[in-house]
């Protein structure tokens, strides 16, 4: 389990003023053990000789001792400095003489102990007993339905519950967002029962717009317990979509006819169980990826298979100067980067394959029928005038928002770059003692000096 140690240590050498540490968590994991702070959700992976050193000095032990017993306990020298710069970095560390200690996982309350996290107890309240035997019962009852009646059974003509093109996207559009809410939310809530300080924000993979839940946290508490809050929005989903179609099943019309109720409902199933089926593509570094990756023990195998075929193409080009350090990844990373790499490259290749074969086509044939009606007078009726019109500016809106989102993402990367002060590297004599960002769970790092904040989803 996570230990916390917030105890001060005093510096002896190196710049002037004490080291202040705030409340670190512990995890061992084997030949690793990842640290870091619950307030600001930064953690790094460090070895465990690593691990003990920065033991010693939240002790308040002087770093010029601690590297002295670091010597006598692991027979070799360390360079103290380097690994006193990289925690600075990281914000596990500070010079200030007046700087805050945080508390564990949220600010202090009067009595000097740290706040409870927001909605523990409601997360604690829907991954309960009773609430899991609601869960396996309506995924029951959706199977029941769908096995008794195969024309409930998911297929794409559900879709078009209605004639207007126009009432189907703006329907689909409108109750979608509150369904996208409760696959987040079921992370949210699984992440807060534990105790973490999980949030939504957007963001984008390739050419998909996302809501993401930030659970950075989720590295500091042990393995076992990691799967429920990745596995919390899928499970959602599934439990979604079997309700949708119980639902559709019990207010459906006469026999062979389907009321636009549950059309609606059929309709929404159906999306939500494609939402789920997008899971799999975890190259895109979805649930499951996150899942497969904490299964493996991997520290941030996207990075790296990314940093991997970047190195394959250089080598090809001959531009060895370009190639990264393999050194920097962590070793499980780098096992299981020879089959991900080219799952990746295979990914992306049929996700932009699909888009150019299959989806440009038919949004183009689609979009363009759309125009004709609203622009150039091929439309029969008003209606039909308007609903082409209100068609062509439903799907421009979406494309404006994935536009957007790109562009906030590239400005806040230029931004960061932009305000990154730069640092002289002085030799220094002793082993680099190299603390990496952990992405064990939701999202990115490396085995690196050069150490990155976690940002997960």
């Amino acid at each position: 389990m996570p230990v916390a140690s917030d105890r001060a240590s005093q510096r002896g050498e190196g710049p002037p003023g004490p080291l202040r540490f705030p409340s670190l968590t512990f995890l061992d994991e084997g030949e690793d053990v990842v640290v870091g702070r619950a307030d600001t959700d930064s953690y790094v992976v460090l070895p465990a000789d690593g691990a003990a050193l920065l033991r010693r000095l939240c002790d308040g032990v002087d770093p010029a001792e601690a590297a002295d017993w670091y010597a006598r306990e692991f027979g070799e020298s360390v360079d103290i400095d380097g690994f006193l710069d990289t925690l600075r970095e990281m914000d596990l560390v500070s010079d200030a003489p007046d700087a805050a200690r945080a508390g564990s996982d949220a600010p202090a309350d009067a009595s000097g102990g740290p706040t409870a996290v927001r909605y523990r107890r409601l997360g604690a309240a829907v991954f309960s007993g009773p609430a899991w035997v609601v869960y396996i019962a309506v995924l029951i009852a959706g199977v029941a339905v769908v096995v008794a009646d195969p024309s409930l059974a998911p297929r794409h003509e559900h879709v078009f519950f209605s004639d207007s093109l126009v009432v189907v996207e703006l329907s689909l559009l409108v109750l979608t967002f509150p369904l996208v809410a409760v696959h987040e939310l079921a992370h949210v809530l699984a992440g807060r029962r534990l105790g973490l300080r999980t949030r939504l924000r957007v963001s984008r993979r390739l050419y998909f717009v996302v809501f993401e839940t930030v659970m950075n946290g989720l590295v500091a508490v042990p393995r076992a317990q990691r799967y429920l809050p990745m596995l919390a929005g899928l499970l959602a989903d599934l439990v979604l979509a079997a309700a949708f179609t119980v639902t559709a099943w019990l207010v459906r019309g006469p026999i062979a006819e389907i009321g636009w109720l549950a059309g609606v409902c059929l309709a929404l199933a159906l999306t939500t169980l494609l939402r789920a089926a997008w899971q799999l593509y975890f190259f895109l570094r979805t649930d499951l990826y996150y899942l497969v990756t904490t299964v493996l023990g991997c520290v941030d195998l996207h990075t790296v298979a990314r940093e991997y075929l970047r190195n394959a193409v250089n080598r090809r080009l001959g531009r060895s100067h370009r190639l990264v350090a393999e050194d920097r990844w962590h070793p499980r990373d780098r096992r299981a980067v020879r089959w991900y790499a080219p799952l990746v490259v295979v990914g992306y290749t049929l996700a932009i394959g699909l888009l150019v074969v299959v989806m440009l086509p038919v949004a183009w044939t689609f979009l363009s029928q759309a125009f004709g009606r609203a622009f150039l007078g091929q439309s029969s009726s008003t209606a039909q005038l308007w609903d082409s019109a209100l068609l062509l500016l439903l799907n421009a809106a979406q494309l404006g928002a994935a536009g957007a989102v790109a562009v906030r993402d590239r400005r806040r990367i230029l931004r960061q770059a932009r305000h990154r002060a730069p640092r002289v590297r002085r030799p220094r004599a002793g082993r680099r003692l190299r603390p990496a960002p952990y992405a064990g769970a939701p999202s990115t790092a490396a085995w690196s000096a050069a150490a990155r904040p976690l940002e997960s989803s």
